[in-house]
């Protein structure tokens, strides 16, 4: 079967059972098993696929239409440019989330650190496929002279060890070994006696009886600990940010990802603590989906 012919059969076979986007996850599965790009499918649509190729692609799509997401089913998934390895232990990153990563890397750069000769110290909170923390870095590293700064030290923190194990595969796929340690323990307890510039986060915030109304894709495929905030989606922050004052670094920021709505919830819980919530940050469709927090005295 040729390339092009194969494209438009997975596409309809797609459009038929109502997969939300299936231009895209026909292109994603079968560029990923046939080697060809994107162009390829313009101008090299005749070309015929080896059957090898032909009955791994088949076989996915047999997956993707039992309801199982194509990044699950190919196992990686792209984020702020870069590929990540994602398991049934790691939430799949979301495009949303590259707001938190954006926000972090804009107030670095404003800030009097770049410019500090000493180590820059970055903690990721439940760091899952490590995306966060990993995409913060390897930008620094792209960016900037070596000499701008005298190193980068990032630690990812997650209490799942599978979880963390995955987060550790990643960081030696983009062969940051040398600036990010993966720990595996109880979050910011882990790290009880060290201090930090940045401190990113995406914690779980969706609230349990929420998660029983999300697409059965997440799920049956999303871990339900990645997903759960507890009963009014708020146990994650409450612990971060009780600890925040002790792990933050005096006038340094703390960027969390926050779910629909939450802003109030935030602010409450930020003035409890005596911190001051410095900001809130939209995704694309201008929702406020990042709270930025400070160390200094309201």
């Amino acid at each position: 079967m040729q390339l092009g012919q194969l494209y438009k059969q997975t596409v309809n076979q797609f459009k038929e059972v109502g997969i939300e986007t299936p231009e895209i996850d026909a292109r994603v599965m079968i560029l990923h098993h046939s080697g060809f790009n994107h162009a390829d499918l313009i101008t090299k649509g005749t070309e015929e696929l080896s059957q090898g190729v032909i009955d791994a692609i088949n076989k996915d799509i047999n997956r993707r239409i039992a309801g199982e997401p194509v990044f699950r089913i190919l196992g990686e998934r792209e984020f702020w440019g870069l590929n990540f390895k994602v398991t049934p232990d790691t939430l799949d990153p979301r495009p949303d989330t590259e707001v938190l990563v954006e926000q972090a890397l804009s107030w670095l750069e404003q800030s009097e650190l770049m410019s500090q000769k000493r180590t820059l110290r970055i903690l990721d909170i439940g760091t899952g496929t490590g995306c966060v923390l990993i995409s913060i870095i390897h930008e620094l590293r792209q960016k900037y002279d070596p000499n701008v700064f005298k190193d980068i030290y990032g630690v990812g923190v997650d209490f799942n060890f599978e979880t963390a194990n995955v987060a550790y595969q990643n960081v030696k796929t983009h062969k940051l070994e040398d600036s990010i340690s993966i720990v595996q323990g109880d979050w910011m307890s882990a790290l009880a006696n060290e201090s930090f510039d940045l401190i990113v986060s995406n914690p779980p915030y969706i609230t349990n009886l929420d998660i029983t109304t999300l697409s059965k894709e997440v799920q049956n495929h999303d871990p339900f600990l990645a997903l759960s905030g507890g009963d009014d989606g708020l146990d994650c922050y409450k612990k971060i940010i009780s600890q925040l004052k002790t792990q933050l670094n005096q006038e340094n920021r703390a960027f969390l990802e926050i779910g629909v709505g939450q802003v109030n919830d935030l602010t409450r819980l930020v003035d409890d603590s005596n911190l001051r919530l410095c900001d809130s940050h939209p995704d694309l469709a201008g929702i406020p989906r990042v709270v930025e927090i400070c160390c200094g005295d309201k």
